[in-house]
């Protein structure tokens, strides 16, 4: 039989096949990233962008955690590690190049640049999908692991957070801090220290997470409030650009100079997500509440399908409103608790508008029944379960240049306890 060492690397040739990644010596950063969303997509399971490089550069000195090779393997041949060693054994290869897994994994021609326009497309969607880890429930009590923060300025971004931790029980071979949802945010730690620090360069109600190879064994809260609205932009969705009020256009509105925004450096002609944060403790029940807010888009070529994207960030959960132009309803998701809608899988299409007018939105929740209306109609509604707890953070996220206007938020009871009209522009304060 051959080695693990030989059969890992077959492993490693099938996926390369399966995913469209050939000519491993000449991939980019962003192979990597696609190969990580191509395995997470077949499997479910995902393996960090740092793992994925030491296992393919052969930068390890014992074979990769168990759930790691058993992924691979899910993708390679459709079973897990210890049954194809098993099968290996008894010379029984029928899963390897079988008419069943080769039905279910056959590859078509086109496959990576579908894939990978679809990275290059959908920001707002990989934020999507990166961001429901705020939901789910991790599976942290298998060891006692100390993880606590501090911040070191009040109501300020850049904002160094000052983390302090205890991994030295943890059997692992790589250790990582993670800020919040977002990957590339990611640093190594060690053991044989207690503290790292972070900056912070947008507000937010973040989970940080501590991570041992490829599990999660810790998390903690981190609330990074800012005193007035905030703007940034991704391009790509790794870099963050953020934009003071200077940058902003003097309209009764909030929106970017668009002039500003090349001269930061922004290329409009491609992909790029912009974002508006208001991070605060609202002092909001987020089960009961009702939000309102006016926005609209401006065209640009480089946007087939232009959406945005409404976050309402609670202690416990969240909800995600997409809104996008007419006939881009399967692009849209709607999050709310632990209730989840895929434009996909089912008919979004009512969440359609003409996003280059300004569009009222409303989002009404009581005793978590939510209710949808979009220019004064009621167009979807939709229920949830387990809490969202307090309100911390609002935030808009469009995939190109937006404005918003009119934001209101208030309680069961309808008392306004936030409300902006924007009436004073940046330059007449």
């Amino acid at each position: 039989m051959s080695s693990d060492w030989e059969l890992l690397e077959e492993v490693k040739h099938q996926v390369e096949l399966k995913s469209g990644l050939t000519d491993r010596q000449s991939w980019t950063q962003k192979d990597y990233d696609f190969l990580s969303f191509y395995i997470e997509n077949e499997t479910g399971c995902r393996l960090s962008v740092s793992t994925l490089k030491r296992i393919w550069i052969r930068q390890y000195h014992r074979l990769p955690h168990i759930s790691t090779l058993d992924a691979l393997t899910q993708v390679a041949f459709a079973t897990n590690w210890q049954q194809l060693k098993a099968e290996r054994l008894s010379g029984n290869v029928s899963t390897i190049g079988s008419p069943k897994s080769q039905r279910k994994y056959k590859l078509k021609p086109n496959t990576k640049k579908i894939a990978v326009a679809v990275l290059l497309l959908l920001p707002l969607i990989l934020v999507f999908y990166s961001m429901q880890e705020v939901l789910k429930k991790e599976d942290t009590n298998h060891e006692e692991v100390d993880f606590s923060y501090r911040k070191t300025v009040d109501n300020a971004l850049p904002n160094t957070v000052v983390f302090t931790y205890d991994i030295e029980e943890v059997q692992a071979e790589d250790f990582f801090l993670q800020q919040s949802w977002d990957r590339s945010r990611k640093v190594e730690i060690f053991k044989g220290t207690t503290e790292r620090t972070d900056i912070y360069y947008i507000p937010g109600y973040f989970t940080a997470k501590l991570i041992a190879d490829d599990r999660i064994i810790a998390t903690t809260p981190v609330h990074v409030t800012y005193e007035d609205w905030f703007i940034a932009i991704r391009q790509p969705m790794s870099n963050i650009i953020t934009f003071g009020k200077e940058h902003w256009l003097a309209e009764n509105y909030l929106a970017l100079d668009d002039q500003k925004i090349i001269a930061k450096g922004i290329d409009i002609n491609q992909k790029f997500q912009q974002a508006f944060y208001q991070v605060r403790d609202f002092g909001l029940d987020g089960d009961n509440l009702t939000h309102k807010t006016t926005f609209r888009m401006a065209p640009l070529e480089a946007v087939d399908c232009p959406m945005i994207s409404i976050h309402i960030q609670g202690v416990y959960g969240y909800y995600w409103v997409m809104l996008g132009n007419k006939g881009c309803g399967s692009e849209l998701f709607v999050t709310v608790g632990d209730t989840q809608h895929n434009g996909k899988t089912e008919d979004l299409t009512m969440l359609g508008t003409n996003m280059y007018a300004w569009n009222d939105v409303e989002i009404r929740t009581q005793d978590k029944n939510v209710v949808l209306k979009l220019n004064s109609e009621n167009v979807f509604s939709t229920s949830y379960k387990e809490s969202v707890g307090p309100v911390m953070e609002i935030s808009y996220f469009f995939d190109g240049i937006g404005m918003i206007d009119n934001v209101e938020l208030q309680d069961q009871n309808r008392n306004v306890v936030y409300s902006d009209d924007f009436t004073v522009g940046p330059e007449q304060e």
